[in-house]
């Protein structure tokens, strides 16, 4: 089964694509899965006298302090097949550049490497050989900085898998450590010194680098390593729901979510009474989500897209359309509707997205109108 549509791949040894060649789920071992959409960051904003302070959660990577590149020879030209330390530094660059959706950069030039520079070709108008020469080289070093050591070692400290300010995603995070015996504290949402503590503790067993970032290497550890609590575990009642929405007259009998584009909301309706209402996100221009009814026909709950050239996380994706699905945002919860995504139908709110996938299963009606 093959998914593309909202999101980002693994690496040439070990792919890691959902029930899909183009969507992954977690780390780079973790079972394939469907290929899932990916949401874009928000338009620059104008410039101000000053700017916002930055959260103390955010990491701060290479790319955003360091100069693009300037072309320089290549030391060789790369292929297919071969196996070179500079291969490495090919698939760090592309990755870079939002071609290769990798966790891990390896020294193998395969066929998912060999895939990314093809695009990469195309994108750029070269002569689409899949071989990197001068002119390839040229081309990707203005869209790509000097690896750092931690990226070429697969040692640096990634983006969040979902960001802390979301209690839900931490509750998650803290029960899953719980069940270790590496945290001792509250399942509370809360991402005070305990948690952080309790990541790094984690982080370290398994030979990740000291950080209290719960990034996609560490989360797809933890999550190796343990159950996923269910609602019941980490809430004591469904979410609230203040929102209303005028439905369409499909919603009215049986078990069905109602997604209205106009509106921009989404609701669980069973026998036509509404069990939650909460805002949607829809896809941006030139992605559109698609309307009609439609049967979910395939569910997972750590879906990771990367068609579209980076991994984007995607929890509790429920498809319904192809590789269009309903789930998690962290993107729209940052920044609301000033992005979108490549066609699937976005919630922001973890816990509420946590909730709706243990109501819904395979079979189940959605209705986009």
């Amino acid at each position: 089964m093959a998914l593309a549509g909202c999101s980002s791949a693994g690496s040439d040894a070990a792919q890691v694509s959902a029930a899909a060649s183009n969507a992954t789920t977690g780390g780079q071992n973790a079972a394939t899965e469907p290929a899932t959409p990916q949401t874009t960051a928000a338009p620059e904003e104008p410039v101000t006298a000053e700017e916002p302070p930055t959260p103390e959660w955010v990491v701060a990577t290479p790319a955003d302090t360091r100069p693009f590149s300037e072309p320089e020879p290549i030391p060789q030209e790369l292929s297919f097949g071969m196996q070179s330390p500079l291969v490495r530094e090919l698939q760090v660059r592309l990755r870079q550049a939002r071609y290769l959706a990798v966790i891990d950069v390896t020294d193998m030039f395969g066929e998912q490497t060999r895939a990314a520079v093809l695009s990469f070709q195309r994108d750029n108008g070269l002569p689409t050989t899949g071989l990197v020469g001068q002119m390839t080289w040229d081309a990707l070093l203005p869209q790509s900085h000097e690896p750092t050591e931690a990226e070429l070692t697969n040692t640096d400290v990634g983006p969040w898998f979902t960001g802390p300010m979301h209690p839900g995603f931490i509750m998650e995070v803290q029960h899953r450590l719980a069940q270790l015996g590496i945290y001792q504290g509250p399942v509370q949402g809360a991402f005070d010194q305990p948690t952080k503590d309790a990541i790094i503790a984690f982080r370290t067993s398994v030979g990740l680098t000291a950080s209290d970032v719960m990034d996609e290497r560490a989360w797809a550890n933890l999550r190796g390593r343990t159950r996923n609590p269910s609602y019941a575990e980490l809430f004591t009642a469904p979410p609230d729901s203040t929102e209303t929405q005028d439905l369409d007259p499909r919603c009215l009998s049986g078990k069905v979510v109602c997604i209205s584009k106009e509106q921009l909301k989404m609701s669980l309706v069973v026998d036509g009474q509404v069990q939650f209402t909460r805002p949607a996100r829809f896809a941006r221009p030139g992605y559109e989500s698609p309307v009609g009814e439609f049967r979910v026909w395939y569910m997972n709950n750590e879906t990771v897209s990367n068609i579209f050239g980076e991994r984007t996380p995607m929890p509790y994706a429920i498809f319904y359309n192809g590789d269009v699905a309903i789930h998690f945002s962290d993107d729209f919860a940052d920044n609301g509707y000033a992005s979108g995504s490549h066609g699937c139908s976005q919630l922001n709110d973890y816990q509420v997205a946590k909730w709706l996938y243990e109501q819904m299963q395979v079979g189940d009606r959605i209705v986009v109108y």
